[in-house]
């Protein structure tokens, strides 16, 4: 359209004028957020905007989000969508007949709990939005409500997208889209944590079911369950509990639970608890089963490890004085009963 390749053509130079209007609202930054907010009159100097030459004031105050078209919406924590048609227009012209518009597309957001995303639910929302009567060029606020469906497994994140149940467009012309980003909060309780399909838990355990196994409660998302554990369960285990996790979106399954035990040492024990771990300790050396070498010197058994060096010495003090008290008494028990003998010597000899 530059006029100096189209001289004589006055629909090319209005183009080309057309054009350059357009760049030079997009390249000024106060340019480009009035049209933004508030589409081609935004920008027009006859419009009225303080970005025209003419008065200041915002005759749409109040309603953000005008992009200048047969429609305005929004809605909190919704985002504004336009026909691209609409924009192309705005500037150059249509250049062809064309029918009556249907309605455009909103976006907007819906909050869920932890539940409702995974079981799926059934809310109501109401939405607004703007609507400029094309006969009399008046704004009008409507507002809508709609029943929204939430189907099982949704994430946080996710788009429902609810056909003609966004704003009307010309009369005889087809409603928009209603486009709802679900935004799911997290568990209540802080026990479930979501991986995709699947839910990540933790179960504590004591130390003697980690050692021997057992069985522990678990709760799932559709109640308690009683899962096995296996003998000799090491620090963060994951334990694996299929087909216990979320609905498959739009597919048939289940994702998995993952429970990651986490083993209880007690912070204080009784002093036969002690002398039996102690023992265990003694019985896992014997067997060369604990650690060995430089290693066992340097970490100390695996009860100086779990309850401290201290308490191991102070023990092993305490178990020498007896020791050495049970000899020391059995031998004056000896010595007591070699003077009877030989007292009962000498007499039968009398």
């Amino acid at each position: 359209y530059h006029p100096d390749t189209n001289q004589g053509d006055k629909a090319a130079g209005e183009k080309f004028k057309e054009a350059t209007e357009a760049y030079e609202t997009l390249s000024d930054e106060k340019q480009r957020e009035l049209y933004d907010q508030f589409g081609h009159a935004g920008v027009d100097p006859n419009s009225g905007f303080g970005g025209g030459g003419g008065s200041s004031g915002n005759p749409f105050a109040g309603f953000e989000g005008f992009q200048g078209g047969g429609f305005n919406f929004h809605s909190s924590g919704g985002h504004v969508n336009m026909n691209e048609e609409d924009v192309f227009d705005m500037f150059f012209g249509s250049g062809r007949p064309r029918g009556p518009r249907r309605g455009s597309d909103m976006q907007t957001s819906m909050e869920v709990t932890f539940k409702e995303a995974v079981f799926g639910s059934s809310k109501d929302m109401k939405y607004r939005y703007q609507y400029i009567d094309n006969k009399t060029g008046q704004v009008e606020v409507k507002e809508k409500e709609v029943s929204v469906d939430i189907p099982p497994g949704m994430s946080d994140g996710m788009n429902l997208r609810l056909t003609g149940q966004g704003p009307e467009g010309d009369p005889g012309a087809p409603r928009g889209n209603l486009i709802i980003q679900i935004r799911v909060q997290p568990d209540p309780e802080d026990y479930f944590h979501r991986d995709g399909f699947d839910v990540h838990t933790e179960v504590p355990i004591s130390l003697t079911q980690a050692v021997l196994g057992g069985t522990v409660d678990v709760k799932t998302l559709t109640g308690d369950v009683e899962m096995k554990i296996p003998k000799g369960c090491q620090v963060e285990t994951k334990l694996m509990m299929r087909g216990k996790g979320i609905q498959r979106l739009q597919r048939a399954g289940k994702g998995n639970q993952i429970v990651h035990l986490k083993i209880q040492i007690p912070k204080e024990i009784t002093s036969r608890q002690e002398e039996l771990l102690r023992e265990f300790d003694e019985e896992t050396r014997v067997h060369g089963m604990g650690i060995s070498g430089r290693l066992a010197r340097a970490a100390g058994s695996a009860f100086e490890t779990l309850f401290g060096k201290k308490n191991c010495e102070a023990k092993d003090n305490e178990k020498e004085v007896n020791e050495d008290a049970t000899e020391d008494l059995k031998g004056k028990g000896k010595e007591d009963d070699d003077d009877d003998d030989s007292a009962e010597k000498k007499t039968a000899a009398q």
